[in-house]
């Protein structure tokens, strides 16, 4: 698969149960994205993903993976 960040090859880490996608992406590292919010990030030009997953990151507690949600947009 390809990161929905920056679209490099990455590792898709989605469990069969889980309504969205995990991601691990040797540039953006390892992030979540909410299903119902993965079609509006893909619309984003690739600076606005980018500076989606910063502000996903920057909310993300310390160990914890950053999750894109429709607030993050």
């Amino acid at each position: 698969m390809l990161c929905s960040i920056c679209g490099a090859p990455a590792k898709n880490l989605t469990p069969g149960d889980f309504d969205g996608l995990i991601v691990s992406c040797p540039h953006c590292l390892d992030y979540e994205v909410a299903g119902p919010t993965l079609n509006q990030l893909l619309r984003l030009a690739l600076s606005q993903r980018r500076e989606v997953l910063l502000r996903a990151k920057g909310q993300a507690s310390p160990g914890q993976r950053p999750i894109i949600t429709k607030e993050s947009l």
